[in-house]
């Protein structure tokens, strides 16, 4: 009877770690799928134009690459109809997310320097951050990137046109007696 039980829980946990292996071998087959479709498709090609037999992750691994080849308004185009009008998640929070990588690199750029060129970059990063942080709130690398940009570019509200002076002059040091400051 016992040695029955230990053949029972070893078949058990067999089959779970055979499960397991069949579902790593299907997600690898898929990315190889990707890889393939990527690679096929040329960086040099002209059109960027999304094709519908080409899927959403390759559009976006394609973006990528763009993006990293120095082709940046053709990765912007390949990435705005996934931002906008993706049916999966993940894959219209990936598109928001290298949108907004895209412009906080270009705000950051050497090209782009004084705030004319880099605030409107840093706006619209700060914007494609925020809606994928709706879209997914857990997402700590859009945290992360937001706060990197607004730190780039602070946002002061509107209403603070000058500064309280005599708020900033009452500043009041717990245990501090007003003889002990210089």
């Amino acid at each position: 009877m016992r040695r029955g039980a230990i053949h029972l829980a070893f078949g058990t946990v067999a089959i779970v770690f055979a499960a397991l292996a069949l579902y790593d071998w299907s997600v690898f087959r898929h990315a190889q799928t990707v890889t393939r479709e990527v690679h096929d498709m040329t960086i040099n090609k002209s059109d960027t134009q999304d094709t519908p037999e080409a899927a959403g992750e390759v559009r976006l691994a394609r973006a990528a690459a763009l993006a990293k080849a120095g082709r940046v308004d053709d990765a912007q185009h390949l990435l705005d109809p996934l931002a906008a009008q993706s049916a999966d998640r993940t894959l219209q929070t990936a598109a928001l997310f290298n949108l907004g990588n895209l412009y906080l690199r270009e705000a950051a750029g050497s090209e782009a320097t004084g705030p004319i060129r880099s605030l409107p970059l840093l706006e619209q990063a700060k914007d494609r951050y925020r809606t994928a942080l709706r879209i997914t709130p857990g997402d700590w690398d859009a945290r992360y990137n937001l706060e990197r940009a607004l730190w780039l570019a602070p946002e002061i509200p509107g209403d603070q046109d000058e500064l309280d002076i005599k708020h900033q002059s009452t500043v009041r040091l717990r245990g501090a007696q007003s003889e002990d400051l210089p």
